[in-house]
């Protein structure tokens, strides 16, 4: 025989409601952990590409708020490491937050199934994990790509026979970065591209000409305008270029050339945007030229609300 209960059902009737609703959290759970494993991979794919993209930033979404948490303190990683190294150190730790998150998916989606009414279970738990992913869309943000070409270029000679190529930036000339400038959250994968040709050597007046000789280059940075007493740093290199050697520079190269002072390029892109980059190079005396530039950009990820 079954109890009768008021209303006039049974615990009979009861039992196999319960029990399908008391399978919701764990189904919710292994939802949220298939989304997260496609996501891993897909960041996986993405990255041993190169191309960082939706994949990446999806699995960063679905480990918020851990990952925002992170990210806000966590040093760069050194530029000289192997992609395996660098794929754990970023992998592993979203896969825990991942789990963490999958545990409060399961908590929160077992609480509501026995707040909420039987007939608006199934309902409740879709809109509480639509509620958590949704919220991880809005605190997360969104990326945009910016390249930029400096808007000055001019040369300085010096009295050893160097020769300086300063490259001045105004941001205000990117649709881009005047778009998106009072969003910007971050500013990552900063990079510079171009072509740079050893332009030592050459016929000298009065003299024999000069043989060409490898050289050394770095590139630093000063506030706009250069004559600015504020702070200059080394930020680029250095680059090696063989005797009358062109080098083309693709984003990857100019990305790991960066040391770790690219955080101040980050906070003059992220600020009024007027800086300039120049080059500075080692030359043995007398020696006359130095390295020279062209298609020259500054390029990064610009993440914003």
């Amino acid at each position: 025989m079954t109890e009768a209960e008021p209303g006039g059902t049974t615990r009979s009737d009861q039992a196999p409601e319960a029990a399908e609703v008391s399978k919701w959290p764990s189904r919710a759970a292994q939802l949220y952990l298939l989304a997260c494993g496609l996501a891993l991979v897909a960041m996986l794919v993405e990255t041993v590409a190169g191309h960082p993209g939706v994949g990446s930033m999806f699995a960063a979404i679905l480990a918020v708020p851990w990952s925002m948490l992170v990210a806000g303190f966590a040093p760069p990683l050194p530029r000289d490491w192997p992609l395996a190294a660098g794929l754990v150190v970023r992998m592993v730790p979203l896969a825990l937050f991942m789990l963490l998150n999958s545990a409060i998916v399961r908590g929160i989606a077992a609480r509501t199934a026995r707040d909420l009414a039987r007939s608006a279970t199934r309902v409740g738990l879709l809109c509480v994990v639509c509620a958590l992913l949704g919220s991880g869309c809005a605190l997360e943000s969104r990326q945009e790509v910016m390249v930029a070409a400096p808007t000055d270029s001019f040369l300085f000679f010096f009295g050893d026979g160097r020769v300086e190529v300063y490259s001045t930036f105004d941001l205000n000339t990117s649709p881009t970065w005047v778009q998106h400038h009072k969003d910007i959250v971050r500013v990552t994968d900063v990079t510079l591209m171009g072509d740079f040709q050893n332009g030592t050597g050459g016929p000298v007046v009065g003299g024999p000409d000069e043989k060409p000789v490898p050289i050394d280059f770095t590139i630093s940075i000063a506030p706009d305008p250069v004559t600015s007493a504020g702070p200059q740093f080394v930020v680029w290199g250095p680059l090696h270029l063989a005797e009358r050697a062109l080098k083309r520079v693709e984003w990857d190269e100019g990305q790991r050339l960066f040391n770790a002072q690219a955080s101040v390029v980050r906070n003059e892109i992220a600020g009024d945007g007027h800086f300039t980059l120049y080059t500075e190079t080692t030359l043995p005396a007398p020696t006359t030229g130095g390295v020279e530039i062209a298609n020259l950009h500054l390029a990064c990820t610009l993440e914003v609300n």
